[in-house]
């Protein structure tokens, strides 16, 4: 089989996962393809922010939109590892105090890693302020010219992951709001070309009514958003006003994460609450309780970072 018509049947095989699986975006938000990024690449990856304008309190049980759909990708593809890249330099880098960012960047990591444990996917969870010498990401930063720090550095983040071997970025898109994934990776392609295949998946959920759609991993109001790596209800929580439009979206969207666990593991999850309440309890345990699975697949699984 030749280079290009290997990357032809990858891409027709991303594109086919993309159409046929839930969790990912549809219409205008077809996968970007690069047959070069898909002939290079070792792993995928997506990045979880962790402020705003200010630090995230929380962060949502959506975040698993990203997880399964990075996990469907990864094996559709043949590869042998993703990467989750916490984006706290990027907080950083935007003002927020360093104290506020390192406690939102806990919130994220911990439940992230325990969950990850309990799934026994192959996924190297790292901090964007270790992925490069801060030297190399400043000059980069420095070539990009683009007055805005934060963007020029959600771009730097992206060129690295490439040459590290991480070609294949899983984002979110929301046509409701100004700033998702999409609006980054266009810039990207418009500096970098197209050296990164793209992958877009639907957005969170919230319980408010007036604001029903969010961020994946942002959580600026706990009140509306279910919560991982807590002891809540969340159950409760989600049927705190069970005639709210917007409860009955965030239902649909947790029956999307129960059938998507149920593929990718062969375990049934029962009911979407049942489900919702297992992964909430899940990824409050400390990264010790791990099951013997998963740590055999996390022992064979390399870093995606590189050294």
């Amino acid at each position: 089989m030749s280079s290009q018509r290997g990357t032809d049947i990858l891409g027709e095989r991303l594109a086919s996962l993309a159409n046929c699986q839930e969790l990912f975006a549809r219409r205008q938000y077809e996968p970007v393809i690069s047959p070069t990024a898909l002939e290079a690449t070792t792993s995928t990856w997506f990045g979880v922010g962790v402020a705003a304008d200010d630090a995230s309190c929380g962060l949502p049980v959506d975040v698993l939109i990203l997880v399964f759909a990075q996990e469907m990708v990864r094996r559709k593809l043949g590869l042998a590892k993703s990467s989750i890249l916490i984006a706290d330099s990027n907080a950083c880098n935007a003002g927020v105090p360093r104290l506020d960012v390192h406690r939102a960047a806990s919130l994220a990591q911990a439940p992230l890693e325990a969950l990850i444990d309990r799934f026994g996917f192959p996924v190297d969870i790292r901090r964007s302020s270790s992925l490069a010498p801060a030297s190399e990401v400043e000059r980069k930063q420095e070539a990009l010219e683009i007055d805005n720090g934060y963007v020029a550095q959600q771009l730097v983040q992206t060129e690295i992951m490439r040459e590290r071997g991480a070609a294949v970025k899983v984002g979110w898109a929301l046509s409701a709001c100004t700033y998702d994934e999409t609006y980054f990776d266009r810039l990207y392609r418009n500096r970098f070309g197209e050296e990164v295949t793209f992958v877009y998946t639907i957005g969170g959920r919230t319980l408010n009514p007036q604001r029903p759609r969010a961020c994946p991993y942002l959580c600026r109001e706990p009140a509306d958003r279910l919560l991982l790596g807590t002891r809540e209800n969340a159950v409760r929580k989600l049927y705190s006003d069970q005639s709210s439009p917007a409860m009955r979206g965030y239902r649909r969207l947790i029956a999307k994460l129960a059938r998507a666990y149920q593929h990718l593991t062969d375990e049934d999850p029962g009911t979407p609450e049942s489900f919702l309440q297992f992964v909430v309890d899940a990824s409050a345990r400390t990264s010790t309780a791990r099951t013997p699975r998963a740590r055999e697949s996390r022992a064979g699984a390399p870093s995606s970072f590189g050294p």
